[in-house]
């Protein structure tokens, strides 16, 4: 990128001369025209260097001016009028206009060709060119030698930082600074990190380069977009980027940046194969297995590498981004969207939690977090995760705890809770959820027991009191319930029935000769409160 104050300050161009005093001379050269035609700023391509005798103007300063505010808007890098052949000294009216609009009007000397001055131009902008290119391709070069290597984000960084004397940040999808130069840390920038990653919040698309002033600050920052995934790039952030020294070009940049892609996509599916491998061994982890202390010691020392810790508490949860998220609307991000939810997680996690692990669900795209000491305010560091996240992207996610468990080999109780509850909370569709497992009563365990079989088990315990149709049964049956419950006390239970504690003997004598058994047997005592309990038309 030539600028106009570069050309002219280059010594075989030093007799070109800056005519108007409000020039700006930061305007970019990328190639040079001559043409005397009027209307020639329809045909021209942005950022020209006109060359001209302005033959076709001599005595029309008007359409001059209206030729300058035509370059201005297209726009060019300024106009060289070759004065002495058809004008010799500029109208101040069109001086005037190029002040004001900061257009720069330059002086061709006489003692050169228009050819001549052109050749050299593009000559000089051709090689500049040229070696910015070289230049590029170097840094490329021994960018991809360093990838080869293993070389990590930081060590890429801080070459590039050194490369372009300038402060230079990764930052993650997240928001989060993942590498930076030496610059950006001992310069004093990293207090303008919070009004860096703000408006990167507010542009979470970035297709392009974007590049800004720092509010109330002369910082120009420029970030480019680390394309590895579809929709959620990283952001490789450069700090005073209008001084970058020669020969140091876009270009340039634009290769180290796809080295570090590269980089970043080998650290991401590395990671991948990471979840796979962890995904198996908890599928291991889930196995029954045998409640011995060998049994135990032999996954403790399988899990070690996965984080596995022994401990007398472990609790699974399920996480799951909700079916309603924003972000799974486009299917081809799922995958995507999937990845970044297992990463969000998993440093959450390690930020909110101790000794917490995070695997892949062996068969569905969802989450397994077990947690292996009590921790408190549970349900509020969860509610927080799902906050950030939601703030950050359009992910919702939901949460589900089993109960906790007390030893390694009963952690599949745990994660069956988990899942049930789950898949329960999302069958009565709520979303954003954080619910824990609730013990089911006998009566929901009995719901997956075919009614035939609770009715023989009902008739066979209680006989003719399972479904009473005397007045007489329907009598015993009643005071049976409440002598049961009252834990057969017969004053407690005359009291309770307000009937004598004579009445008590005879109706349980009478049943204990209908059901053929003691009745304060403590298994058939049990067995009769379950038959009750099945058999009462209420429950």
């Amino acid at each position: 990128m030539t600028t106009m104050s570069e050309l002219l300050l280059t010594p075989r161009f030093s007799n070109i001369e800056v005519i108007n005093e409000a020039a700006n001379l930061d305007n970019v050269v990328d190639t040079i025209e001559i043409s005397e035609t009027p209307d020639v700023v329809a045909y021209l391509p942005k950022n020209t260097f006109l060359l001209t005798t302005a033959m076709a103007f001599q005595n029309d300063p008007e359409a001059l001016c209206k030729l300058i505010e035509d370059l201005h808007r297209l726009p060019a890098a300024g106009l060289g009028i070759k004065l002495g052949r058809f004008i010799d000294k500029l109208d101040p009216m069109v001086i005037e206009t190029a002040n004001r609009l900061g257009f720069p009007i330059l002086r061709i000397p006489l003692t050169v060709t228009l050819g001549t001055i052109s050749h050299q131009l593009l000559s000089y902008i051709w090689d500049h060119q040229t070696e910015k290119f070289h230049y590029a391709i170097d840094i490329q070069q021994k960018f991809s030698k360093m990838m080869i290597k293993g070389a990590s984000l930081q060590s890429l960084i801080q070459n590039l930082g050194g490369i372009l004397k300038r402060p230079v940040l990764l930052v993650n999808p997240f928001l989060e600074v993942v590498a930076s130069t030496q610059h950006f840390k001992q310069a004093g920038y990293a207090a303008k990190l919070d009004e860096i990653q703000d408006r990167l919040k507010k542009t979470p698309e970035l297709a392009t380069e974007l590049t800004f002033l720092l509010d109330n600050d002369s910082l120009l920052i420029s970030v480019f977009p680390v394309k590895v995934t579809t929709y959620y790039p990283y952001f490789l952030v450069i700090l005073k980027a209008d001084q970058i020294p020669y020969p140091y070009s876009q270009l340039a940049i634009e290769q180290a940046n796809t080295i570090i892609s590269f980089t970043i996509y080998k650290n991401q599916k590395l990671a991948e194969s990471n979840r796979t491998l962890r995904g198996k061994f908890f599928t291991k982890l889930l196995q029954k297995g045998e409640d011995d202390a060998e049994y135990t010691r032999n996954l403790l020392d399988y899990g070690k590498s996965y984080g596995l810790l022994p401990s007398d508490y472990y609790r699974c949860l399920v996480a799951g981004i909700d079916e309603s998220s924003m972000a799974l609307k486009n299917a081809t991000l799922q995958e995507e969207v999937y990845s970044l939810t297992y990463e969000w997680l998993e440093r959450e996690l390690h930020r909110n939690f101790e000794n917490a692990l995070i695997f892949p669900h062996p068969t569905e795209d969802k989450f397994i977090i077990l947690l292996q000491q009590y921790e408190a305010d549970l349900k509020a560091k969860l509610v927080a995760i799902q906050t950030a996240l939601d703030r950050l992207f359009p992910i919702s996610i939901s949460f589900a705890a089993g109960n906790e468990v007390y030893e390694t080999a009963s952690i599949h109780y745990s994660y069956m809770e988990a899942v049930d509850t789950y898949r329960q909370s999302e069958k009565d569709h709520y979303h954003s959820f954080v619910h824990f497992y609730e013990s089911k009563g006998i009566m929901e365990l009995m719901q997956f027991i075919p009614v035939e079989q609770i009715q023989h088990f009902c008739l066979f315990t209680l006989k003719t009191l399972a479904y009473p149709q005397s007045e007489t049964h329907q009598e015993l049956r009643r005071t049976l319930q409440v002598y049961l419950s009252c834990q057969c006390e017969i004053t407690e239970t005359a009291k309770q029935l307000y009937i004598h504690r004579n009445t008590v003997k005879y109706r349980i004598a009478k049943c204990a000769a209908l059901l053929d058994h003691p009745i304060t047997h403590a298994d058939f005592s049990l067995k009769l409160r379950l038959a009750l309990l099945l058999s009462d038309k209420k429950g």
